[in-house]
C-alpha cells in the first residue's frame, strides 16, 4: 500500500515537473501561437472571400484590358449618389457560361458587371433565378416579362431592363443564314451605365423630333439621346403640338419644306414669350435645291446663317479618312467658340462628316461657327454643270460645317434660344456615331448638354473584344491571384512555418 502511494506521488510529481519544464512551456506556446495564426488566417480568409464575392479581384493581362472598366465609367460611378440595384436574371454560373460560341463574351460581361458594382458603394449586385423565384417579377409590373431580358436595373421606384441586343452586337448575317446568334462585340458598360443613368435621373430633358415633312430615319441619334437620359417624343405640327416642357426640336433631313404656319409656330416657340431657352437642331437635305426650302431658309436667316447648295471638298490629306474620298473628312472645333468643347473628355478627337453642306455666317452678332474644314478645302457646287466644270477653278478656304445662331433678351443672365445647323445629316447616323475613333457621339450630346445647362453626364463607351489579341483567359483559368494568395498560399505557408518552428523547438 505504501509502495503504491509512493508510486502515485512520484507520477504526480513527474507530471508537474513535465508541465513546468521549459521545453513543455515552449512547445505549448508554439502550439498556441500556431493555433492563433491558423484562426487568424481562417478569419482573414472568410473576410476576403466575402469581400471578393462582391468585389472580385482579378489581374487582367489581356492586351486591350478587355476585363477592365474604362476611365469614363469609373468617373461617372464615382459621382453616383443614389442607391442602385443590378439584378442579373440568371444564376451567375449560368450567365457566365453562355454557350460554346459566345462564352468569352459572357465571361467578359460578368467581370465588367462586377467591376461596375464594385466601383460604387451605392450599387448592389444580385443574381436572380426566375424559375426558383417567380414572385420576383410581380414587383415590376411595367416590364413585359414574356420577353427574354438579361438584367434589370432598379433605383427607388424607377427601373429599366437590359436585353441581349442592348448588351451585345450580333452578326446579322450568321442569324439570317443559319439562325444562330454569334456575338461580334459587346456594349456592357454602355448598356448598364445607360440604364443606371436613366433610373437615377429624375428630371429628364425632353427632345421633340419633328415629323410630317418626310424626315429620314434617325434611330441611331434617338438611341444616343435616350441613352444619355433625354426623353424623346415624335410630333407632327400638322396635327399636333410641341410639349410645353420640351427644350429641343430636331428637324432631320426633311424631304419637303415646312409650311408658313409651322414656320410661325417654330419662331414663336423659340421666342418662348420672351423667356427663350428653346433650341432647334436642323440637319438639311442635300438632295434638293435650296429654293425648295424657303421657310427653313428664312428660319436660318432669322438667326444669322445661310446654307450653300453644294459640298465641302476637303483637299488637305491630313483631314481625309484613309481610303475615303474628298467629301468625307474630319472637322476642327472652332477655336473662337470653346463653349461646346470645354466639357468634352477628349477634345483632341475630331468629328467626322460626309457630304457636308457649308454654312455662311450672315450676321456675326447672332451666329458663329462650330465646326470648320481645313484652309485647303473648297466649295463644290451641287448644281455644277459638266460645261462649267471644265473651267472650274475654286479658291481654297476654310468652310463652316456646323454653326449656331442665338437670340436672347439681351441681359447677362438671360436664357438664349438657338438654331444649330449641321451641314451633314450623316454625321449622326450609325455610320459615324458608332466609330469610337471619332467624337461625333460625345460632341453632339455635349451640344445638347451645354444648351440645356445639363450636367455632363454623358458616357460614351468603347466596347472591347475579349478574343482580340488576348491570352485566352476564361473562367476556368483566369488569374485571380489575390484570391489564390489569401485562400491557399498564406494558410499553407503559415502551417508549414508553424510546424517547422514547433519541430525545431521540440528537439532542442
Amino acid at each position: 500500500m505504501n509502495n503504491e502511494n509512493k508510486t502515485s506521488k512520484a507520477e504526480k510529481k513527474g507530471m508537474k515537473n513535465f508541465f513546468k519544464s521549459r521545453g513543455t512551456r515552449r512547445g505549448a506556446a508554439s502550439i498556441t501561437l500556431t493555433v492563433l495564426f491558423i484562426a487568424a488566417v481562417i478569419l482573414i480568409n472568410l473576410a476576403a472571400a466575402a469581400f471578393t464575392n462582391n468585389h472580385p479581384l482579378y489581374i487582367d493581362v489581356t492586351e486591350n484590358s478587355s476585363f477592365q472598366l474604362q476611365d469614363t465609367t469609373k468617373e461617372y460611378l464615382g459621382t453616383l449618389d443614389k442607391d442602385v440595384a443590378i439584378y442579373v436574371l440568371q444564376k451567375e454560373a449560368d450567365f457566365e457560361s453562355g454557350d460554346s460560341t459566345n462564352y468569352k463574351y459572357y465571361i467578359q460581361a460578368n467581370k465588367l458587371i462586377h467591376g461596375i458594382a464594385g466601383s460604387s458603394d451605392h450599387i448592389d449586385l444580385h443574381y436572380i433565378d426566375l424559375t426558383a423565384d417567380p414572385t420576383f417579377t410581380s414587383d415590376y409590373p411595367q416590364v413585359n416579362w414574356t420577353q427574354n431580358h438579361i438584367a434589370l436595373i432598379v433605383s427607388g421606384t424607377n427601373y429599366r431592363t437590359i436585353d441581349l441586343t442592348d448588351m451585345f452586337e450580333f452578326d446579322t448575317q450568321q442569324y439570317q443564314y443559319y439562325g444562330t446568334y454569334v456575338i461580334k462585340s459587346q456594349k456592357v458598360e454602355q448598356s448598364v451605365l445607360t440604364a443606371i443613368m436613366n433610373v437615377t435621373t429624375e428630371d429628364k430633358t425632353k427632345v421633340t423630333l419633328l415629323s410630317g415633312q418626310g424626315e429620314q430615319d434617325m434611330s441611331a441619334f434617338t438611341t444616343l439621346l435616350e441613352n444619355n437620359a433625354y426623353e424623346v417624343e415624335n410630333v407632327s405640327l400638322l396635327n399636333g403640338s410641341i410639349s410645353e416642357d420640351s427644350e429641343f426640336v430636331i428637324i432631320f433631313d426633311p424631304e419637303v419644306d415646312i409650311d408658313e404656319d409651322i414656320y410661325t409656330t417654330l419662331s414663336k416657340w423659340l421666342e418662348n414669350d420672351g423667356k427663350y431657352g428653346h433650341h432647334i437642331l436642323y440637319f438639311p437635305n442635300d438632295q434638293h435645291e435650296l429654293s425648295e426650302y424657303p421657310n427653313l431658309n428664312t428660319l436660318l436667316s432669322d438667326y444669322g446663317m445661310q446654307l450653300r447648295y453644294g459640298y465641302i471638298y476637303e483637299n488637305n490629306t491630313n483631314y481625309l479618312l484613309p481610303g475615303a474620298n474628298h467629301y468625307i473628312s474630319v472637322f476642327d472645333y472652332d477655336k473662337d467658340n470653346t463653349e461646346f468643347t470645354e466639357n468634352l473628355r477628349t477634345p483632341s478627337i475630331p468629328v467626322v462628316m460626309s457630304l457636308t453642306m457649308p454654312i455662311t455666317i450672315t450676321d456675326e452678332n447672332e451666329a458663329k461657327a462650330l465646326l470648320n474644314s481645313s484652309d485647303s478645302a473648297f466649295f463644290f457646287p451641287r448644281d455644277l454643270s459638266e460645261e462649267d466644270a471644265k473651267d472650274f477653278d475654286p479658291t481654297p478656304e476654310t468652310l463652316i460645317g456646323a454653326a449656331i445662331g442665338q437670340h436672347s433678351d439681351g441681359t447677362t443672365d438671360g436664357k438664349k434660344s438657338s438654331v444649330v445647323v449641321i451641314g451633314s445629316y450623316d454625321s449622326v447616323t450609325s455610320n459615324h456615331l458608332s466609330i469610337s475613333s471619332y467624337n461625333n457621339a460625345a460632341y453632339f450630346i455635349n451640344i445638347l448638354n451645354t444648351l440645356s445647362s445639363k450636367d455632363d453626364v454623358s458616357v460614351i463607351i468603347e466596347g472591347k473584344n475579349p478574343s482580340a489579341n488576348d491570352l485566352g483567359i476564361t473562367s476556368q483559368n483566369d488569374i485571380a491571384f489575390v484570391s489564390i494568395l489569401v485562400r491557399f498560399i498564406i494558410p499553407i505557408a503559415v502551417l508549414v512555418a508553424g510546424l517547422i518552428v514547433w519541430i525545431r523547438r521540440r528537439h532542442k
